[in-house]
């Protein structure tokens, strides 16, 4: 899937703030009140020692540069939910896809490293990241002025080099292995799966607009892929999917995220 590449938004060195932070995402997310303000979250990582022996700039990193604007951004934000789903599932492989999809939504960088970077080297056959090929993507990113200012050498690969860290955390990548990281597999967990389509529908998108958006690209799932999953998990507590060729029609079965929120709580969603 292509991202519309008129309205993408300009890059940031965000990512040498922040990596897949799993752990910390857990902690937070425990230990925050649904309604609390980031500003009383932060302060309270701090007195509290809520990422354990973090330091205090690290702590406050963390919140502001991670958390907050992974689960805590826009009109109807991430955290309530997770928190809600965490406590009802506890710790499962479908928190860490949809961290990576709120990571990346959240960081253009590593969306495009993903959807654009990594993509590309998948269809051309060479199924390995390293950093100079990255430091290369950036490179030309920084040419058709997606920087507000430019980089220089030493942010342009420390950036690489730690959103190429954060694909291999969300098992997108393996290990570094004398520089290089083998690009791996991906399926997402049929809850994440459902999440995200049903967070999709509730933007008030079409069908065939939840088909085609390109968050699906985060998890390596093309158009034919996510109806195949969509498909395989239509159940009465979900959805019913009808398709005949580019025609989809699908009718939703909960009619707000806490009822979603239900049904996955009580179904292993493979």
């Amino acid at each position: 899937m292509t991202e519309a590449r008129e309205s993408r938004p300009p890059y940031t060195a965000r990512s040498i703030k922040a990596t897949a932070l799993l752990d910390e995402s857990k902690a937070l997310l425990r230990a925050w009140t649904p309604g609390e303000s980031s500003a009383s979250l932060l302060r309270r990582a701090r007195e509290e020692s809520l990422l354990g022996k973090a330091t205090a700039s690290r702590s406050d990193d963390v919140v502001a540069n991670a958390f907050v604007k992974r689960f805590l951004s826009g009109t109807q934000p991430a955290a309530p939910r997770l928190k809600s789903l965490l406590e009802a599932k506890g710790v499962g492989r479908w928190f860490t896809d949809l961290s990576l999809l709120y990571a990346a939504r959240a960081d253009i960088v590593l969306r495009e490293a993903i959807t654009l970077y990594a993509a590309e080297r998948r269809a051309s056959g060479r199924c390995y990241l390293d950093t100079p090929s990255f430091v290369g993507f950036i490179e030309e990113q920084q040419t058709a002025g997606r920087m507000q200012r430019p980089w220089s050498s030493s942010v342009k690969e420390g950036v690489a080099q730690h959103v190429l860290r954060q694909m291999t955390d969300f098992g997108l990548a393996g290990p570094s292995r004398r520089g290089i990281r083998e690009l791996l597999p991906f399926e997402p967990t049929g809850l994440a799966v459902a999440w995200l389509a049903y967070d999709l529908h509730f933007h008030d998108l079409p069908d065939s607009r939840v088909l085609m958006h390109p968050d699906w690209g985060l998890w390596t799932l093309d158009q034919a892929r996510v109806r195949e999953r969509l498909a395989w998990l239509a159940r009465p507590g979900l959805w019913e999917i009808q398709a005949a060729g580019a025609v989809v029609q699908i009718t939703w079965a909960c009619s707000t995220m806490e009822e979603v929120l239900d049904v996955l709580a009580r179904n292993e969603l493979s």
